[in-house]
């Protein structure tokens, strides 16, 4: 039987790489009938995180994906990462919280997501700044500045020049100014579950001097019963510009408040669309960021930048959970009972950091180099702390309490951690047609926890991790139109703070994080390889076909024991492999259209027994382990990812538009032996129409899931704790295990108008 499967996967991969090939020359011989094609501008792309040299994007040994301000505008998405759900190749988030300003984002199977447990394995910078939060190395895209975002770049693989959680990419935005988006724009719109929002933004620059502001302001009721939202920033950039110097100073601010009430067992939904299995669950993050930046250009080529930031983010979490009690004999179901269980955490998270870079973009030795060397250091600084109140159930399965007084203080700590690294980075231009591209990333990470409350020393603890990691691609320009790429890249990421004292299986935590002192964990390491080709096609499109393939060692995964309670432990081997395909058009005229197909294998790579997210003392039926074989998929990643959308310039006043998801299946958290059925594939369309009724003023209107299609984009094992009517379980043991899913949004309409004074 083994070797049947190998045989089966090796037919796959061969199969795969025949597909990439056959592809590629066809489209190569079709080109080349054509004749030289005239190209566009290069676009070009940052070769580390700080301004400096700066390459081509046909010189990257990668399919780096681009999303500027303008596309964003169009989408309406209310998050970054839902608009590169839409468009980008590889990308899918799903609504863990059902929420629509707390997606779990994944590309390529890597993961940046908003909540603790997640195995975060990409980067996210901002204005050089990496943004990951230092408690967790969470993603909140909630405190992301949307209206001021000049571009997105999604950087692919395990560049080690992003630092830190670079596992299978980085994603690197930039903000506008005053001189790239000058005037005044003000937008408004209303819509589906009484979500109103308002964005304004500001341009101006005058002689050396520019400024730039953005305020945007969103609310919700939320699709799902007791799920309202609310969520404000605002933004400002100060910049100077002189003939040799550039300097900027820039500031956000955020003050939000999300409700987010998660997966909910089919059953249930099947009753009612709309229902919550618990409730509260509140997150109300304060954020502010500050951000000083400059450059000076030196003599013989060379250039010098220095970035420095402060960011503080105050982050409650409110939850509601029902708990299961054994009273204290497990074997004894006379005295079980599901119990109220609620949670309260607060948490200060201080990171600031500088960061240094020199740079040269000449030639030495008759060969171009754009060469970057860079320093960064950065320190994070974390006081939390977690209470606990036992609560009555209501008749909808909400969590009352008697009041805040009563709450106890389960855990109170302080993390600390510090990464000190040294880059390079180079891009040698070695002929006309062929550069080299060389990076390497030296870092030292500490992390430390000390108790508050002095009641629990054994939690105090220091760890450090460091480590060299390396990167070479290449680029070959076969023909214009036409280029050929490959690379080799290692990334690193540390554990946490809350990995590192949630670690033990017989002293589990729970979420948002509750500590205990437990094992060391070990650092992850990131190894991936790709190559592929890319170019354009009769003049009228921009293709890409590639393939990719990531091994991690001591991949640092979250086993869930119940609702919200499990620990984190290292598994020997995962790997993800794939490979992507994509056309997008370029001739300009009245239609522009794209669409992209991407596969993504995330397997186990070792033997494991991993501990049973369900399983319980009082129910002796169920093991307390899982086996998992290698090859087996991770859970939660769909292998398959299709994605299209065309707009019709019918005038120059009136545009229609759409886009669609189509999704493969997916393993359930919990059946990581692949054992159970799948959470089903779905697709879904969006549909878009914009008409300008006069200068600077245009109207707006989206569909989303316009068939409205019933579908689930996450699914889980878990106990059910109440019967169908909602009461607590008393009496019968832990409760009948049962399919848990986060329910896509249903069909929803927004209506907006569009105003702009001056500008482009």
């Amino acid at each position: 039987m083994g070797k049947k499967k190998t045989a089966g996967r090796r037919t796959r991969r061969w199969v795969q790489w025949a597909t990439l090939t056959s592809l590629g020359s066809v489209l190569t011989i079709a080109q080349a009938q054509t004749g030289p094609a005239e190209l566009p501008a290069l676009e070009v792309l940052g070769t580390a995180p700080l301004p400096g040299t700066v390459v081509p994007r046909e010189a990257v040994p990668g399919p780096v994906q681009i999303g500027t301000a303008e596309e964003i505008a169009v989408e309406r998405a209310p998050t970054l990462a839902e608009f590169m759900n839409r468009r980008f190749a590889g990308v899918y988030i799903n609504e863990a919280q059902s929420n629509p300003f707390q997606p779990d984002l994944q590309y390529r199977g890597f993961v940046a997501s908003p909540l603790l447990g997640n195995p975060i394995g990409l980067s996210v910078f901002l204005d050089g700044v990496r943004i990951n939060e230092s408690f967790g190395d969470t993603v909140l895209w909630d405190l992301i500045p949307q209206a001021a975002i000049e571009s997105v770049a999604l950087m692919p693989g395990s560049n080690p020049v992003y630092g830190l959680n670079t596992l299978g990419g980085a994603l690197v935005m930039r903000t506008r100014t005053g001189r790239s988006a000058p005037g005044l724009a003000v937008t408004a719109g209303v819509g589906s579950f009484s979500r109103r929002d308002l964005e304004a933004t500001y341009g101006h620059a005058e002689g050396p001097a520019d400024l730039f502001l953005s305020a945007e302001y969103q609310k919700e009721d939320g699709w799902r019963d007791r799920s309202p939202s609310e969520v404000r920033r605002v933004f400002g950039k100060f910049g100077w510009s002189a003939a040799r110097t550039e300097w900027s100073v820039s500031v956000a601010l955020a003050d939000n408040e999300l409700t987010g009430n998660g997966l909910v067992p089919e059953a249930l939904l099947a009753a009612r669309r709309k229902a919550v299995y618990t409730y509260p669950d509140e997150t109300t993050p304060k954020m502010s960021f500050i951000r000083l930046a400059g450059s000076q250009q030196l003599a013989n080529d060379w250039s010098l930048s220095a970035s420095l930031y402060y960011r503080r983010l105050r982050l409650k979490t409110y939850n509601g959970d029902a708990e299961f009690d054994d009273g204290g004999t497990p074997f004894d179901l006379s005295d079980d009972e599901y119990e109220g269980e609620a949670r309260a955490t607060d948490s200060t998270q201080t990171t600031t950091g500088f960061g240094l870079q020199l740079s040269r973009d000449g030639l030495l030795a008759g060969i171009r180099h754009r060469l970057a060397v860079g320093l960064a250091v950065d320190r994070g600084k974390t006081r939390f702390t977690q209470a606990e109140q036992e609560g009555d159930f209501t008749a909808d399965r909400g969590i009352e309490v008697e009041g805040d007084d009563d709450f106890e203080i389960d855990t109170s700590v302080v993390g600390r951690n510090r990464y000190d690294s040294l880059y390079i980075t180079d891009v040698l231009s070695l002929t006309d047609s062929i550069d080299l591209t060389l990076s390497a990333r030296y870092m030292v990470a500490r992390v430390s926890i000390a108790d508050r409350s002095g009641d629990e020393p054994e939690l105090d603890g220091s760890h450090r991790f460091s480590r060299l990691s390396p990167a070479v691609g290449a680029t070959w320009r076969v023909q214009p139109g036409l280029t050929a790429y490959g690379g080799y890249a290692e990334g690193f990421r540390v554990p946490t703070a809350v990995e590192l004292t949630c670690a033990d299986p017989d002293d589990p935590c729970a979420l948002p994080v509750a500590f205990v002192a437990d094992p060391p964990l070990e650092a992850v390491i990131s190894r991936t390889l790709e190559a592929g080709l890319r170019g354009r096609l009769f003049n009228l499109a921009r293709w890409n076909a590639g393939i990719f393939m990531s091994n991690l060692k001591n991949d640092i995964l979250f086993t869930s024991l119940s609702a919200g309670r499990g620990f984190f432990s290292n598994v020997p081997r995962t790997r993800r492999e794939g490979f992507e395909l994509g056309l997008t058009s370029e001739a300009g005229g009245r239609f522009d259209w794209f669409a992209n197909y991407s596969y993504v294998r995330a397997t186990y790579q070792s033997d494991v027994s991993l501990f049973n997210g369900v399983a319980n003392e009082a129910d002796p039926s169920t093991p307390e382990t899982t086996s998992v074989s290698r090859g087996n998929r991770l859970p939660g990643v769909p292998s398959q990812l299709l994605k299209a959308g065309v707009r019709w310039h019918v005038d120059d006043q009136l545009s229609f538009g759409g886009t669609t998801q189509v999704i493969a299946s997916q393993f359930l958290r919990g059946d990581e032996a692949n054992a159970e059925r799948k959470l089903g594939g779905y697709a879904v369309f969006n549909l878009q129409a914009d008409y300008r009724l006069m200068p600077g003023w245009r109207v707006f209107g989206r569909v989303n899931n316009v068939f409205d299609r019933r579908y689930a984009t996450l699914g889980a094992y878990n106990r059910v704790a109440f019967d169908a009517a909602s009461e607590p379980l008393e009496g019968v043991g832990p409760g009948p295990v049962s399919r848990f899913v986060s329910p896509g949004m249903p069909r929803a309409f927004w209506l907006g108008v569009a105003w702009q004074a001056g500008g482009r």
